[in-house]
């Protein structure tokens, strides 16, 4: 369940978002990923979690989640990368599901998920 903080705060970056007429800037950003890193903060993987950029795409938003991982694991980048999208949608920082990466810790992508 997501907490009202949660939603404030993902509900400003959305502000934040539609004020900058594009997605992704670093404020934002680091708002959202500490939500969801306080939401998701017994989930086993969260660890790995070390930042969360939301950008305006045309059409449908894209969210990156990058992680201090070195290769792709399919359970955990699935985990991390699902929970992600479904948190930004739920928290109202975007309008309907993005789609959404995992990068590694060298910035190589390693999953994706829609």
């Amino acid at each position: 369940m997501v907490s009202r903080k949660a939603i404030a705060v993902a509900g400003l970056s959305a502000i934040a978002l539609a004020a900058s007429g594009c997605g992704g800037d670093s404020d934002s950003g680091g708002e959202l990923s500490a939500a969801f890193k306080k939401d998701f903060s017994t989930a086993p993987w969260i660890q790995h979690v070390t930042g969360m950029e939301l950008a305006d795409g045309s059409g449908r938003g894209h969210l990156e989640v990058t992680t201090d991982l070195h290769k792709a694991s399919d359970t955990l980048t699935s985990a991390i990368c699902l929970a992600a999208i479904n948190f930004a949608f739920d928290s109202g920082a975007v309008d309907e599901i993005p789609e959404g990466t995992v990068t590694g810790s060298d910035g190589v992508g390693l999953g994706f998920c829609a």
